[in-house]
C-alpha cells in the first residue's frame, strides 16, 4: 500500500519494549513510512533536534518517565507543539484518555497493535496536520496580499496623487492666464516643473508596479550578460535633466569591459532609483559618481554623492523593508522610500546585498554586489 503523499512521512517512536519498536518498524516501513524508534527518552530529544517528525508515537507506561510527562516536555518547545502525538498503551480508561488529551495528545492506539487501525489513525492525523499547515500558509499569504494591497492604496492615495495634483494645478493656472505662457520664466520654471512632476509620478508608478510584482512573486528573473558601463551610461542619460537642473556633476567611473551576470530590467531599476535618490539629496553644484570594483567573483557597484548624508538611525530605517521611511530632498523633492525597498528586493534576487556608508554633512555611498559574468555562465 503506497502513501498518498509524494514524500514518505517520518514517524518517531518512544517505547521501552524493543519488540514493540521492531513491530512498529515492520508495519510502518511496509506501509511506506520512514521510522525511527528508541527506548531512551534522552536520545529521543537528540533525534527530535536532528529531524522534525510528521508524527510521534509515545508509550504511556515506561520505567523512567511516563508518556504523559514526556508529551508535556515536548510541548514546552514551540517548534514541536504542532507535531501530532499518538499514545500507545495496553490499557485504556476514561481517566487516561482525558489526561492524554489534556497534555497535548491527539489519539490512542492499544496494544497489541492492529495494523489497519494503527495506519488509519497515523494517516488521518498526518493528513490533518498537513491540511492545517496548508490553511495556515494560505491565511498568511492572504494576510500578506491584504497588507500589500493596503500599502499600495496608501501610496496611490497619497504619494501618487500629490505630483498629479501639482501638475493639474499648474495647467489650470496656464489655462486661466494666471501663468503667462509667453513669459520669460515659463520655459525654465513652469515647463521644467511640469516635466519634473511627471517624472516623479512615472518613477513612483514604475516602482509601485515593480514592488507589487516582487512582493507577490510575480516577477521573473532572467539573468544575462550585462555590460555594466553601458548600463550606467543609459541611467545617466535618463536622469541627465534632473542633474543639470541642480548643476550636479555626474560621472561614470565604471571601467569599460566590466560584465555582470544579472537581470537587466532589475538592475536598471536599482541604478535608476539609487541615482535618482543621489540627485535628490545632493545640493546644487554637487557631485555624484558611479564606481565599480571587482571582489573575487563579484562586481561591486557604488553610487557616491557629496550630499546631506544619512544618520545611523535613518540607515537602519532605510534598510528595514517593513518601515515606510522617506525625506524631502535638498530642493524639497518628495519621496516615498519605496524605491530603496524595491532596490533591496531586486539586489537580493540577483544574489547580492544593498549596503550604505554615510557621513552626515559629507555624503553617502550606496553599494551592492552582483555575480561577475564568466564564460561558463552561458555554457
Amino acid at each position: 500500500m503506497e502513501s498518498k503523499n509524494p514524500e514518505k512521512p517520518y514517524i518517531l517512536a518512544v517505547d521501552d519494549e524493543q519488540l514493540n519498536l521492531e513491530l512498529l518498524r515492520f508495519i510502518l516501513e511496509r506501509n511506506q513510512y520512514e521510522f525511527v524508534g528508541t527506548s531512551d527518552d534522552d536520545f529521543f530529544f537528540e533525534l527530535l533536534k536532528e529531524r522534525k517528525p510528521d508524527l510521534i508515537l509515545l508509550d504511556v507506561i515506561m520505567p523512567r518517565i511516563e508518556g504523559f510527562e514526556l508529551c508535556e516536555k515536548i510541548k514546552e518547545f514551540k517548534e514541536y507543539r504542532d507535531i501530532p502525538i499518538i499514545f500507545l498503551t495496553g490499557k485504556v480508561n476514561v481517566k487516561d484518555k482525558v489526561k492524554g488529551f489534556e497534555v497535548g495528545g491527539v489519539d490512542y492506539v492499544t496494544k497489541p497493535f492492529n495494523e489497519q487501525e494503527l495506519i488509519a489513525r497515523i494517516r488521518t492525523h498526518i493528513e490533518l496536520m498537513r491540511a492545517r499547515k496548508k490553511i495556515e500558509e494560505q491565511a498568511q499569504n492572504l494576510q500578506q496580499s491584504n497588507d500589500l494591497k493596503d500599502r499600495m492604496f496608501s501610496i496611490i492615495g497619497h504619494d501618487l496623487r500629490s505630483p498629479l495634483s501639482a501638475a493639474k494645478l499648474k495647467m489650470d493656472f496656464i489655462m486661466r492666464g494666471i501663468i503667462d505662457p509667453k513669459g520669460d520664466a515659463f520655459l525654465d520654471e513652469t515647463v521644467f516643473g511640469l516635466l519634473k512632476t511627471m517624472d516623479e509620478a512615472l518613477n513612483l508608478l514604475q516602482n509601485l508596479l515593480g514592488w507589487a510584482k516582487s512582493e507577490s512573486d510575480q516577477i521573473q528573473m532572467i539573468p544575462e550578460k550585462l555590460d555594466v558601463h553601458d548600463l550606467v551610461e543609459q541611467t545617466l542619460r535618463l536622469l541627465k535633466l534632473g542633474g543639470e537642473h541642480k548643476k550636479i556633476e555626474l560621472s561614470n567611473n565604471v571601467q569599460e569591459g566590466t560584465f555582470a551576470f544579472a537581470d537587466n530590467n532589475m538592475i536598471k531599476t536599482v541604478l535608476r532609483n539609487l541615482l535618482s535618490n543621489a540627485i535628490k539629496f545632493t545640493p546644487v553644484e554637487g557631485a555624484i559618481s558611479i564606481n565599480s570594483r571587482l571582489e573575487e567573483d563579484s562586481v561591486v557597484l557604488e553610487v557616491r554623492d557629496n550630499g546631506n548624508g544619512i544618520s545611523k538611525e535613518d540607515i537602519q530605517k532605510i534598510l528595514n523593508p517593513n518601515e515606510h521611511f522617506s525625506k524631502l530632498g535638498t530642493e524639497k523633492e518628495p519621496g516615498t522610500g519605496l524605491g530603496l525597498v524595491l532596490c533591496q528586493s531586486f539586489v537580493h534576487k540577483n544574489g547580492g546585498d544593498l549596503k550604505i556608508k554615510s557621513d552626515v554633512g559629507k555624503g553617502s555611498t550606496f553599494y551592492f554586489n552582483l555575480p561577475l559574468y564568466t564564460e561558463t555562465e552561458m555554457a
